[in-house]
């Protein structure tokens, strides 16, 4: 079983934002509706907690398996294979095809952060999310004309593979393993079995 680990400093960071967030937000809550309006918030964010909670978990999962099975080596192999345009496609699509908000999908980035992968193919997979999230499309296709779809699909599809393009030319010796501060024992599979 992994020993824990102390809170990185980004996440710190995070939580207090998000406290002092949720702190003010309390206040002014209280202050506007009293408590009523305050535990109205509250089982609010229960009910969205309890919705979420199985999703989280489930991609948590995925998230840790994913870490553990693909080794620096696999992914160097996969990178070699599929460089440079290739690679910025297939991590826009796979990025595209990654369903879940941003609590699902930047946990997976942070995964791997210690596999050296280049920078473009990280921006591809962003891009890809955010911008193509095939995800959705039925659902914008059932609350949309098609046609609108269609439309937003053809003028946004070439911006994720821009994107990476950019970060290809522009950070060429940038990796994730030297953007993410290393974790103690990140990336060693024995650190699992102490």
């Amino acid at each position: 079983m992994k020993p824990s680990r102390d809170l990185g400093g980004g996440l710190k960071k995070s939580l207090l934002v998000i406290g002092v967030a949720v702190g003010v937000l309390l206040i002014v809550a209280l202050t506007v509706g009293g408590e009523k309006l305050v535990l109205k918030g509250l089982e609010s964010a229960w009910d969205t907690a309890i919705q979420s909670a199985l999703l989280l978990v489930v991609s948590f999962i995925v998230i840790g398996q994913i870490q553990v099975l693909l080794s620096k080596e696999k992914l160097d192999k996969w990178l070699g294979e599929y460089s440079g345009i290739k690679g910025i496609v297939i991590s826009a699509v796979v990025g595209g095809l990654l369903p879940g908000g941003p609590y699902i999908y930047y946990p997976f980035i942070r995964s791997f952060a210690d596999k050296g992968l280049p920078l473009y193919v990280l921006i591809a997979f962003l891009f890809g999310k955010n911008i193509y999230d095939f995800t959705r499309i039925p659902l914008e296709v059932s609350l949309l004309d098609p046609k609108i779809t269609l439309i937003r699909i053809l003028i946004t599809l070439p911006i994720p593979i821009i994107a990476g393009l950019l970060a290809q030319q522009l950070f060429k010796n940038i990796s994730t393993d030297r953007l993410f501060p290393r974790e103690e024992g990140s990336g060693d599979p024995d650190h699992l079995h102490s």
